[in-house]
Order: C-alpha cells, then structure tokens, then sequence
C-alpha cells in the first residue's frame, strides 16, 4: 500500500541530504538563549484560570457528534491567560493544545503587560492522515520498509518526492524509488507540525522580563441545555389545583477536541446571529471584572442580564473533559410552585391565519379520533413560587416517584406561562365530527357545525379543555354551543367540557364566518 503526492523539486531535499539545512524564510526566531538573539518561549505558558461562555443550542446535534473540526455544532467564547518570560527584543512564543473546532481568523493574543507589541500570528495545524505526514517529511531522512519477494527490507534516506511511490536519495549517492512499501517512520520526528493544534505568535519586548497575555477565541464543539425534574406533591389526579417541586440542572457538552481544567464557566441561555465567514467577532471579555458573589445555600450559579440573553455563572470552577457531558445545578430547588392539571384536545399555540376566507368543505381541520392529552401548566410567576427565567430544556414530570411523561421547554421568560403536555391518559377517548356546512356567497358568510365525542372510562368524572381552531377566516363567532365558549387568540376557542364517570359528553358548536367585499375567497 502507497499514498501519492504531487511531485515536488527535489534540491531542497538534496541540500538537507548533503548536511546543509535549507533556509525557510518563514522561520520563527531561533530558541531562547542567555545571548541577545531572538528568545522562543512556549514551555508551560499557563498563568491563571481560564474562561469559558457557553451559549445554548445545537446540544441534541452535538451530543452525537465525535469529530472535532471546524464549523461544528455549538458555540463558546474562550479566554485564556498566558505568561511567558521574554528577552528584550522579538520573541517567539506559542501556546499548544488548541481545539480543532476554534474560529482561527477571530483568535486575538492581548498583552496585558507594558512594552509588548505582537508582530504576527500564526496557526499550525496538527498532522490528520498518512499524506499530511508525507507532505512534511519531504526532505527529511525517513526508514522505508518494503518487501521484496518474501524478504523484508529497509532503506533510510532523505524523501525526495512522493509521487509514484517514495523516492529516496540514499547515503551511497543513489536514488531509489519504492513503489509497493509496507511503511514508514521519520528518524527525526521533532521537526514535524505538532500533534495538537499550536498557535504561533512573534511579540517584541521593549524590555526582558515576565509577561502577562490574554488569549480570546470563539469555537464550535461546546453546547448545553437545561434539564427539569418536576415532582407533583399530590397524588390526585383528578384535582385541578396541584403544588410541584422544580430542580433545575445545565447539562454541558464537550466535543471540541481537547478538555478544559479548573475553568470558571458561564452559561448564557439564547442563541446570538453568527457571520458564516472568515470576518472577525468581537469578543465581550469580562476576565479582569470581579467575581460575583457566590449564590447562597448551595453552590448554585448566579444569574444576570447579558445583553439580550440570560447569563449563569457557576460559582466554583470545573473541569470539563473532552468528549463528556457535565451536570452542574442550574438553581436552589423551588419546592411550592403552583400548577393545574388539566385533560385537553386540540392545537395548542398561535394557528397560521389565512390570507383570504377559506371557503372550501374540506378546510373544517381534522376530524374523526383525536388524542386526549394530559397537561400540567404553571404560571412563571413569583406569586406562583416562579418567577425567573427558564432556558430552554427538557422537563421530566413525576407523580411523587412515578414517571408521567416529559416535554420540551422553549426558553422562557420571567412572566409567561408554561404548558407541559406529559402523556396520553389511557381511560379518556375525543372523536370530532362535522355536522353541517353552509355557504353564503351573496351574504358573504359561512356558517358551520361541530359535535366533539368525549368519553370517559374512568371511575371519577373528569374535565376535559377542548380547543378548537376556527381556520378559515379572522372573523369569527360561535353563534351557537352546548358548553360556554371562551376565546382564545385570534383564531382559536376553549371549552370546559365536564365528562360523568363511565360516560360520555357531547360537545356542538356553530360557528359563522364573515367576510368584506373586499376580501376575496
């Protein structure tokens, strides 16, 4: 097996053959001596703690995605603090262990230290794949092993090329092109690009002495998202009123390629635009502000407004190992918040509005069974035991130790209201039925007619909410009802329906629609 590349010239790899090394005008400044020229510093260049801001989003994606690289699912800002001790002059100096999924256009080094000009930056990806290996060892020495025959062998030379094969220039003056080899190995493998990703930088000193830099870059690879376990303090189903328990945890995601130690950690909940391009991003740097506060009974992240999102810093720093998923507290359990259960069929939300009256038969919406939901709801309220806003996640609701069903939580402000759909109630049964249908063109009306069926198996009567959208047009009365109608929205209607143990109930309704001249079916 063999691996080509494109033929590359071959007098540069000669002149190293011959002892002589070739010069690369690229180079960075030679290694740190006690003598004037350039000093090269990248040995141990951590210097405090370094931070992370984690957005939320792209969590499901990233969760089951192993392959660090750039443009990946995810986004956090990270800033990290270096130090190196530099010599009066130009100084090269480097910082390895860079994540594959880091936005490389948008990495800044600021001196934090007087005197310190940066000259250049640059970035040096690691080595991926057998031809990346072979692209940097042309002109290098390397051992081929190939068999002949039955009979292995070994050649070491300097790589000329790797086009057809390996060409090598051997210490006896000849050149040897192996076409079928088995592998081989770099005798000097130092002066390859790093194994990790490596961030290079030139920086001039106007003096000798310790330096404090900060390193800020953005990068894909990282998410989170808030999971809930909601406990309902009382058994009876069938009651209306209801007091829960609320446990709130983030859950972080690390796929970026490489872990980050003993890092402080904030969590901002929203989503902020991103540029998909080579443009730089401004970077918010709180790393010179003091801590907050730690939150009290517990170690709890505090909570403040940034910007237009919602930022947790956690109160004590973390470390966050690549390829894992971290639980950390997300706040103090809430253990008297308010709730209704309740029974419901029908769409939930804001319906899609028409642009003209629909005046066809077949728009009535969906007819025959219809799934009865059960749904806990509660009020993001401070008077309800709420009150702060909830970053979007998972809910998982229990009936003291019985699992009734989870939902997905949008992110939600302090002040909304919360609708947790949790299961499908095994003894409730809904069947929605059209009776009627009247088209009034010269009147510009519709008028139509709906019986809703609800059964009930079980051995108590049940309520049930049945929300209906009215779809085909914007105005709209229920001229007609068996249950009284409550509005809800533009287009939609609420029933309480009361349904007697091992029965059933019929809803009707009529509804007529009305519309201008103007507005043209």
């Amino acid at each position: 097996m063999h691996r080509t590349l494109p033929f590359l010239a071959v007098a540069v790899a000669l002149a190293a053959c011959s002892g002589k090394p070739a010069s690369d005008t690229e180079a960075a400044p030679p290694a740190a001596k006690p003598t004037p020229p350039p000093a090269s510093t990248d040995a141990n260049p951590e210097s405090g703690t370094t931070r992370l801001t984690i957005y939320s989003g792209d969590y499901e994606s990233l969760s089951g995605d192993t392959l660090a690289r750039p443009g990946m699912p995810g986004f956090a800002l990270v800033e990290r603090p270096l130090h190196y001790t530099l010599q009066s002059g130009v100084n090269s100096v480097s910082a390895n262990g860079m994540p594959r999924s880091m936005d490389v256009e948008a990495a800044q080094l600021q001196p934090r230290s007087d005197g310190i000009t940066l000259l250049s930056q640059r970035f040096v990806a690691p080595l991926s794949g057998t031809d990346e290996v072979i692209a940097q060892v042309i002109g290098q020495r390397i051992v081929v092993e190939h068999t002949a025959g039955t009979a292995k062998q070994s050649d070491n030379g300097v790589l000329l090329a790797a086009n057809d094969g390996l060409t090598l220039a051997l210490g006896d003056g000849r050149i040897k092109v192996i076409r079928d080899y088995d592998n081989f190995s770099v005798v000097d493998g130092s002066k390859l690009v790093p194994q990790q990703a490596e961030l290079r930088w030139t920086v001039q000193a106007d003096k000798a002495g310790d330096a404090d830099f900060l390193l800020s870059y953005p990068m894909g690879g990282m998410a989170w998202r808030s999971e809930y376990r909601a406990t309902l303090a009382n058994a009876d189903a069938e009651a209306k009123d209801c007091t829960l328990a609320l446990d709130g945890a983030a859950l972080l995601v690390n796929r970026a390629g490489v872990g980050f130690g003993n890092a402080r950690i904030t969590l901002v909940a929203g989503e902020p635009a991103r540029a998909r391009g080579g443009r730089e991003m401004a970077m918010d740097s709180a790393y010179a502000t003091a801590a907050p506060e730690t939150a009290k009974m517990m170690d709890i992240p505090s909570v403040r407004q940034s910007g237009e999102y919602h930022a947790y810093e956690l109160p004590n720093a973390i470390t966050v190992a690549n390829g894992v998923v971290e639980r950390v507290p997300l706040f103090a359990q809430l253990p008297a918040v308010a709730c209704e259960r309740a029974y419901t069929v029908g769409q939930s939300g804001e319906p899609w509005i028409p642009p003209r009256p629909l005046i066809e038969p077949v728009q009535r919406g969906q007819t025959g069974k219809l799934p009865v939901t059960a749904t806990v709801s509660v009020s993001n309220s401070k008077d309800a035991g709420l009150g702060q806003p909830l970053p979007a996640g998972r809910v998982r609701v229990f009936d003291g130790s019985d699992f009734l069903g989870e939902s997905m939580l949008a992110h939600t402000a302090e002040g909304a209201d919360i609708t947790l759909e949790v299961g499908r109630p095994f003894d409730l049964r809904a069947e929605r039925e059209a009776t009627d249908f009247r088209l009034d063109r010269a009147g510009r009306t519709i008028t139509e007619s709906f019986a809703i069926t609800l059964g009930n198996a079980k051995d108590r009567d049940a309520t049930i909410q049945v929300l209906e959208t009215l779809p085909r047009w914007s105005d709209w009365e229920i001229i007609e009802s068996s249950v009284p109608a409550t509005r809800k929205g533009a287009n939609q209607v609420e029933f309480d329906v009361p349904v007697p143990a091992k029965g059933e109930t019929v809803l009707t309704y009529t509804v007529r629609y009305r519309w201008t001249q103007g507005d043209r079916p």
